[in-house]
């Protein structure tokens, strides 16, 4: 069989498109390549966007894998000398299967990870504690909790005033990701 497996061009083209599909996969798994295989909803301040995460069909490690799969699969179909459009069938249907087996596998993976992206307009209303003094037309850092999270934020005060460190005050605005704080005891 393996002197068939080389003895045509079509057979050479199906076994090259797996190779260099095989080498672009097991690349981008050992050496972290083509980690844009999730989409994100980036929030610019101006509305409630979802953080979550998901894995497009496209990405390039499912697209290579049915690469993978179609030129494996038309390899092995040509060394038994069937016809070429056979050969693209049989290849179209492994590599398809191939594709959503590894699409699974990253789905599944993708959904174990965590993310920590919290949108700071979650943070408006709550009290906080000054973790690092708010100078005279400053900026100092916050922390409290929001969506369950303990977080430190960047803040200024909202009118410029000191406020010293360990001081408790209330988040009133978000500010181009910099929240903005009053004392507690003004409100």
């Amino acid at each position: 069989m393996l002197n068939n497996l080389f003895n045509s061009s079509q057979t050479l083209l199906f076994t090259g498109i797996a190779i260099g599909s095989f080498l672009f996969v097991a690349g981008s798994f050992l050496f972290g390549g083509g980690d844009h295989d999730v989409d994100h909803d980036h929030d610019g301040g101006g509305g409630a966007h979802g953080d979550d995460a998901s894995l497009s069909f496209f990405s390039p490690k499912v697209i290579f894998t049915f690469m993978l799969g179609f030129g494996a699969a038309g390899a092995i179909a040509s060394s038994y000398d069937l016809k070429t459009h056979w050969c693209i069938v049989i290849g179209v249907g492994c590599g398809f299967c191939l594709a959503l087996v590894a699409y699974g596998m990253l789905a599944l993976i993708y959904k174990q990870q965590a993310t920590s992206l919290i949108n700071t307009n979650s943070a408006i209303g709550k009290s906080a504690q000054v973790l690092t003094a708010i100078p005279l037309n400053g900026t100092g850092e916050i922390g409290l909790e929001v969506q369950g999270q303990y977080q430190t934020y960047l803040a200024r005060a909202k009118r410029g005033d000191p406020i010293p460190k360990g001081a408790r005050v209330k988040v009133v605005e978000n500010e181009a990701g910099q929240l903005i704080v009053e004392p507690a005891s003004t409100q």
